[in-house]
């Protein structure tokens, strides 16, 4: 087994770890939910700070998988043009359009980093029900799009040592 094909496995690993993190915050949101409309309207006491809460776990369900849809090769992908063109017109433009994603979402992960540091800079936290921390669901997002960049760059190796066609699943068995 060749080393990127290790490193490519282990990386896919690592990521369904994050995607059972993000479905254990589904399942706690479910619970939480759930309580808090029995508290509500059985015993008219809502469990307090579930929006606060709800809030949070939305975040770790959507940036603890976004990396995880991509490796698995989720996310839409158009290949009205790509299908028409020869195939190494096509396998270049997906490593074009995999590199630009790489560096679109490294920035993006560069600006939440500063905006996740800037809010733990002055302990930025939300006033509702209950007092609750916003900054460490700051790191969450950027940790979350700093392993989609990673995800993007993988496959764009992964498309110059294979080329994984449009029409494919994910099929990465295959480099």
């Amino acid at each position: 087994m060749s080393a990127f094909k290790t490193l490519y496995r282990g990386y896919g690993h690592l990521l369904r770890g994050f995607g059972l993190i993000s479905a254990v915050a589904t399942f706690l949101m479910m619970v939480l939910v759930v309580a808090n409309i029995i508290g509500r309207y059985l015993f008219n006491k809502p469990v307090t700070g579930t929006l606060e809460f709800t809030e949070s776990l939305l975040v770790l369900i959507i940036f603890c998988s976004v990396a995880l849809t991509q490796y698995d090769g989720g996310h839409i992908r158009v290949n009205l043009i790509t299908r028409r063109l020869p195939p190494p017109v096509a396998r270049a433009l997906t490593i074009i359009a995999m590199l630009c994603g790489c560096a679109f979402f490294t920035w993006c992960s560069y600006a939440a980093w500063n905006f996740a540091a800037q809010a733990y800079s002055f302990n930025e936290q939300e006033w509702g029900e209950i007092v609750f921390p916003l900054w460490p669901m700051k790191f969450v997002v950027f940790f979350g799009i700093a392993l989609l960049a990673f995800q993007f760059l993988l496959d764009a190796i992964a498309e110059t040592m294979m080329p994984i066609a449009a029409d494919d699943e994910r099929a990465m068995e295959r480099i």
